[in-house]
C-alpha cells in the first residue's frame, strides 16, 4: 500500500454494486486522491466478505483502505520513534480535513445511489 493512497475493496466486486464503488471513487479523485480497486492483499477482508451480499440480500459492503502516511506530519520512522516514547503525533491536517469531507459526501450520495442500484 505504500504507493497506493487510496484503495477500495470489494472481493472484485463480489461484495458491492460497481455503482457505489464508482461513486465512491469519483468523491476521493475529485479531492485529489489516486484511487485503486481490489489491490493485491487489499481487495476486502472477512467482515467485507461475510456481510457484503449485494444480490442476496441488498446488503452492500466496501472496504476503504487510506495510507496513513497521508494522514501523518512524520515520517513513517519518526512516528515510531514519537509513539515508542509516548508522544502524540502531529497529523496532516489538511489531508485529514480532506478525507473527512469525502466520506462525509459518500455518505450523503448514498441513499440516491443505493436507490437507482436497487430500482434496476
Amino acid at each position: 500500500m505504500q504507493d497506493r493512497q487510496v484503495i477500495i475493496g470489494t472481493r472484485h466486486e463480489a461484495t458491492c454494486a460497481p455503482e457505489l464503488v464508482a461513486m465512491v471513487a469519483a468523491v476521493f479523485t475529485r479531492h485529489g486522491f489516486q484511487v485503486h480497486e481490489n489491490v493485491s492483499g487489499y481487495t476486502g477482508g472477512n467482515i467485507v466478505a461475510t456481510f457484503g451480499q449485494p444480490r442476496l440480500r441488498r446488503v452492500h459492503a466496501i472496504q476503504l483502505e487510506i495510507n496513513a502516511s497521508l494522514l501523518m506530519a512524520t515520517s513513517r520512522e519518526e512516528f515510531i520513534a514519537l509513539v515508542t516514547r509516548g508522544g502524540i503525533p502531529e497529523m496532516a491536517e489538511e489531508n485529514v480535513s480532506r478525507v473527512r469531507q469525502c466520506l462525509w459526501e459518500v455518505l450523503a450520495a448514498l441513499p440516491s445511489v443505493l436507490a437507482t442500484v436497487h430500482d434496476s
